[in-house]
């Protein structure tokens, strides 16, 4: 019987107490977040510009912006409700589902930031010796160079 009085309480308190760094966890996944997001979509446009393809796709781009704005809606609606919460009710956000919806934005970011530069393919007419991300338009093949000298 004490068990059942005493959960409540005990659960209360512990939500209370890992509620601060909980929603700074969270809010740190956003800041970080905005931040990549920023720098990335400048990249892209400049690449955009000059023809050279990215290490990202506007659409993963757009994704990772969309779950976080999703994100970022979330958690200010639960935490202005949060903040009507009295002491010894219940809370409105657990601790837990804060947890489990910062780590799918995390996660999603660090697919991203962690994603290889796409290998550029040698054409049929690039140099065996060239670099891999040598293309033929930079850096013509010998065997090209050859073919047009024999004309």
């Amino acid at each position: 019987m004490y068990r059942t009085l005493e959960f409540p309480i005990k659960h209360r308190y512990k939500e209370i107490e890992d509620f601060p760094q909980t929603l700074n966890n969270s809010q740190k996944w956003n800041f970080h977040t905005r931040l990549f997001l920023g720098e990335a979509k400048g990249n892209l446009t400049e690449e955009e510009k000059t023809g050279v393809q990215g290490k990202y796709t506007r659409e993963e781009l757009d994704g990772l912006e969309k779950d976080l704005k999703e994100h970022e809606a979330w958690l200010n609606e639960w935490v202005e409700k949060q903040k009507s919460v009295k002491m010894n009710e219940d809370p409105v956000i657990e601790t837990r589902e804060m947890r489990e919806r910062a780590d799918k934005l995390e996660l999603h970011l660090q697919k991203l930031a962690l994603k290889k530069m796409p290998k550029v393919r040698k054409s049929s007419s690039s140099s065996a010796s060239g670099s891999p991300t040598e293309t033929a338009t930079t850096s013509p093949s010998p065997s090209v160079k050859g073919h047009h000298d024999e004309l």
